[in-house]
């Protein structure tokens, strides 16, 4: 049997071991020390002969999609199988509600299936529609914003990575010009904020409706379905 509780700073190299050795990333200890203290980020683990076996980390996404984003789940080749990573789940869910939020939300790539087992146990739902994860590298130059009302930039700190989420880029059918325009804002910002990438998700039946030129200066980085968890 395993403990689920929130994470505290001693907790840190035993996270950042668990990435080590499954992804070969580290823990941005900074934005780590900064979330369990934070009451809009929460980090769990799971404690398993007392032993940090996993963990899971979400976070609270304002603008015009409000949620619970489930962002990170790792747990341990060890421990796997055992029922830990749908604990860690089911625990972050129970922070939804006391931030006020009506869903949780997460992206899981299509081949992790794992994940997806893991989710739909607790109750999460799928969106069929396959989403690609676009990602621009920062630009060195200061952009002139000229965004449209619809689009939302969001920052994102995370346990691995400092990005900007660009939302609310597809439905308003913007000019090739106008999506130009919110790239290039978003790769000035993240230079002047030092983040690592912006990025969107864009459903696969959307892409001919991109400029070619920012699908071919964009990293394709994988393949997702969004699920969703809606709170009772």
């Amino acid at each position: 049997m395993s403990d689920i509780r929130l994470a505290g700073l001693d907790d840190a190299e035993a996270i950042h071991q668990i990435l080590q050795e499954t992804w070969g990333e580290s823990l941005l200890f900074d934005v780590f020390a900064d979330h369990v203290t934070s009451s809009e980020h929460q980090v769990f683990v799971a404690i398993e002969a007392g032993e940090v076996a996993g963990f899971l980390s979400a976070f609270l996404v304002s603008g015009s999609d409000p949620r619970w984003e489930i962002d990170l789940i790792i747990v341990r080749a060890a421990s796997r199988g055992k029922g830990i990573g749908t604990s860690l789940i089911q625990e972050a869910l129970t922070s939804g509600p006391r931030l006020g939020m009506r869903s949780a939300k997460a992206s899981i790539r299509i081949d992790n299936y794992a994940s997806q087992r893991a989710f739909s146990k607790v109750g999460f739902t799928m969106d069929a529609q396959v989403r690609s994860l676009l990602l621009w590298k920062p630009l060195a130059f200061r952009f002139v914003e000229n965004m449209p009302e619809t689009v939302h930039l969001i920052p994102v700190d995370t346990l691995t990575y400092r990005g900007l989420w660009i939302e609310g880029f597809i439905k308003p059918q913007l000019s090739q010009q106008a999506q130009r325009d919110v790239i290039r804002t978003a790769q000035s910002r993240i230079f002047d904020e030092d983040r690592l990438n912006t990025g969107i998700f864009i459903q696969d039946d959307f892409k001919d409706i991109i400029a070619s030129d920012l699908l071919t200066s964009a990293t394709n980085h994988g393949q997702y379905h969004r699920w969703q968890y809606t709170f009772k």
